[in-house]
């Protein structure tokens, strides 16, 4: 039921955010539902959505649209507008006979997401981590959203330190900046991004299977990094850098700290990531892990 539960607040949350019915059927990931046709199903039977689905029929068409809408949307779809009502409308059965029809979110749909806007936050920073998981955590706390997520990271990060689990720890903090981006604050978005980008040339521990499918360097991580500081001006990177290099406490260093900031400047001027990460393994970590 949680899985579904997440489909059905993804599809009612696009729909109330104006994205078209036919956009949602077509990305949409419907797992629990043998067709997004049956999810939609669901959604009408059960109360969500309300509305006439399907094509729309000729006579459908030319009781909800008048002459002078027809031939607004035949011409915005690059087709001939003359002719008598009933030609417009079976010219115009092109485009609108082949749509999913209209619906409308309900009030049970508009409560269901209201009581469970959390969803949208984990969708947006914590997808990471497995649904069923946060939904219980999320039940059992008496915070609000964003300091619950903020709550639920650290408690995996704690976990992952203690139980070596460094690929965990590396997306739990991934995961602690986009609570902070979502709540919009950029700057602690920005602190614990540049902080994932630092441990992630420094990892606490890494395992030969970990490190066969370890990205040293991480595209994600530096294109956050690149936008943020694009778009803000949080004064100086080196400086900042800094900081956050001495908060982390790095104990056991595989990249100098020097080293490591001049990767993340060539990183984010735009150098290849497969060649950074290439030169970082041979010269760095290929000794220090035994590989």
């Amino acid at each position: 039921m949680s899985e579904q539960k997440l489909e059905i607040f993804n599809v009612l949350n696009f729909l109330n955010s104006g994205y078209a019915l036919e956009d949602i059927l077509n990305e949409g990931n419907f797992g629990t539902f043998p067709s997004a046709d049956d999810c939609i199903s669901y959604l009408v039977e059960n109360g969500y959505l309300t509305g006439e689905g399907g094509a729309l029929t000729a006579e459908e068409i030319s009781k909800k649209y008048t002459v002078a809408d027809l031939k607004a949307m035949l011409k915005e779809n690059g087709l001939k507008v003359s002719g008598k009502k009933q030609e417009l409308v079976e010219r115009i059965m092109s485009v609108l006979g082949q749509g999913d029809g209209d619906y409308e979110l309900t009030d049970k749909a508009k409560e269901f997401l209201k009581e469970n806007e959390w969803i949208d936050l984990y969708m947006f920073a914590l997808v990471a981590f497995r649904f069923e998981d946060y939904e219980k955590y999320h039940a059992s706390s008496d915070a609000g959203n964003v300091q619950t997520a903020l709550n639920f990271c650290n408690e995996i990060i704690s976990r992952s330190l203690m139980n070596n689990m460094f690929l965990v720890f590396i997306d739990a903090l991934s995961a602690k900046a986009h609570v902070y981006a979502y709540d919009g604050d950029y700057e602690s978005f920005l602190d614990y991004d540049l902080q994932r980008f630092i441990l992630g040339l420094n990892p606490i521990v890494m395992d030969a299977q970990t490190y066969a499918n370890y990205d040293i360097v991480n595209t994600a991580n530096i294109l956050n990094l690149k936008n943020v500081t694009e778009h803000f001006n949080f004064g100086n990177l080196k400086k900042r850098f800094d900081r956050i290099w001495a908060k982390s406490h790095i104990t056991n260093i595989t990249v100098p700290k020097k080293t490591c900031y001049k990767v993340l400047q060539k990183a984010m001027a735009g150098a290849d990531i497969d060649e950074l990460n290439f030169d970082l393994k041979e010269k760095y970590f290929n000794k220090k892990f035994g590989i």
